[in-house]
């Protein structure tokens, strides 16, 4: 075996991260779940709606051109025996946290990035390009092994975790990529812009816009053009991560809490839709609650079932958590939202809890705290109210009629974002 030059081992041991990204996860789970699905074209959609898009689709279904924002009815044009199946978030948190189970038994993970991707910091002897590969393969053999075969994994090996990340992307399903320093660029240079995290549809254009249109052509920049271009420090944070720097990190202040609903068919005249912005609403308060924090504002937006039409309006108040004041709050943003919307039917009902701050801060100079304005009474029934549903189910007790709305209306798996597992008795 020939010698390893101290150079060589430099290189070879600066692979920082790894990251594992769960391949066509929702689709996948369906697969496993279901022995009928596997093998077969199949997508996930939100709701049960031929008005509605794929929100994840196997890699059969991708073969056939069929992908993440294709709509059911085309779909069903490109593959009239295509399987539908909607959403069921609870079950991919639940697999979800399985997942993270397998990952640690073999390697720490430093970051949750989303309901289907985690970043791993390796250290000291795993830096070095064998043993990152071993652990990778590892990983990826122990999830089928434990979980089912249908749960392939893609994994990135690189210096900084963007990169990483962009590894994870190169090869799919089962792939492993490395990126090593003394590569750089590599492998990257048979990428376009948007293949890179950070880069979306807006910051190409923006690229195309500053002369830049290759990934070399990025790469070559420096860090204060790259700065100009992004507009502040995203882009000197950009410029490292790309040449195999980590950035540092900031810590991120929560600002706001929301929920959003697709309205099925029977739930769209603006009456029923009304119902559900309230459901959403109390599931925001009691979100707030368990969270531990307080809102100062509700921002409600909703969209027609036709055309482009939406409405929205905004109120500000003393920070609550209180179920029932946020509700009232809401029916006047509805009034009005509802006398400007110029469509008898409602698509989608959007909720935003702003101005959102820890309930528990102390008093300041004035004696004030974020319980002052708060009626006891309210709190104590709320705090009953969430005890029995926690206890019993969700909506075993509501606020008003019971809205008959989708199970998981509101806890929804967003990239950035996974519902825990409270979320469901809500």
């Amino acid at each position: 075996m020939p010698a390893v030059s101290p150079e060589d081992d430099i290189n070879q041991s600066n692979l920082n991260w790894l990251y594992l990204d769960m391949n066509s996860y929702f689709a996948s789970v369906e697969q496993q779940d279901d022995v009928r699905l596997r093998n077969r074209p199949l997508i996930v959609v939100p709701v049960k709606s031929d008005y509605t898009s794929a929100i994840a689709a196997s890699y059969e279904a991708k073969a056939l051109g069929i992908k993440t924002g294709t709509s059911v009815k085309e779909a069903r044009a490109l593959c009239p025996a295509i399987q539908i199946r909607e959403a069921r978030p609870d079950r991919y948190v639940q697999v979800h946290n399985r997942i993270l189970e397998e990952v640690d038994r073999t390697l720490p993970i430093e970051k949750v990035c989303s309901i289907d991707e985690v970043a791993c910091r390796l250290t000291m002897g795993q830096r070095h390009e064998a043993a990152a590969r071993a652990l990778g393969y590892r990983i990826q053999q122990n999830i089928m092994a434990n979980l089912g075969e249908c749960l392939r994994s893609s994994i990135g090996i690189a210096p900084s975790r963007m990169l990483a990340k962009t590894a994870a992307d190169i090869v799919k399903p089962l792939g492993l990529t490395v990126l090593r320093q003394d590569d750089l660029p590599g492998k990257l240079l048979d990428l376009k812009l948007n293949d890179l995290p950070g880069v979306g549809a807006s910051m190409n254009l923006r690229l195309n816009k500053a002369g830049v249109f290759t990934v070399a052509e990025l790469y070559q920049l420096p860090a204060p053009r790259l700065r100009q271009i992004w507009g502040g420090i995203g882009g000197d944070n950009f410029w490292y991560s790309l040449h195999g720097i980590d950035p540092a990190e900031t810590d991120t202040i929560r600002g706001s809490i929301s929920h959003s609903h697709v309205l099925a068919s029977d739930l769209r005249p603006i009456e029923a839709a009304r119902g559900v912005a309230r459901r959403l609403v109390a599931k925001c308060g009691s979100r707030l609650r368990r969270m531990g924090y307080k809102c100062g504002g509700l921002h409600l937006s909703i969209r027609a079932d036709r055309g482009d039409g939406r409405a929205q309006a905004e109120a500000h108040f003393d920070v609550t958590a209180d179920s029932f004041r946020m509700i009232e709050v809401m029916d006047g943003l509805w009034r009005h939202c509802a006398s400007k919307l110029n469509s008898p039917r409602v698509k989608k009902v959007s909720i935003t809890c702003t101005r959102v701050i820890p309930a528990d801060l102390p008093p300041d100079l004035f004696g004030w705290t974020p319980e002052v304005a708060e009626d006891a009474r309210h709190m104590r029934v709320l705090k009953a109210l969430d005890g029995l549903n926690q206890k019993f189910g969700k909506d075993a007790v509501t606020i008003g009629p019971r809205t008959k709305v989708h199970g998981f209306v509101g806890a929804k798996v967003a990239f950035n974002r996974i519902p825990e597992n409270a979320e469901f008795w809500e």
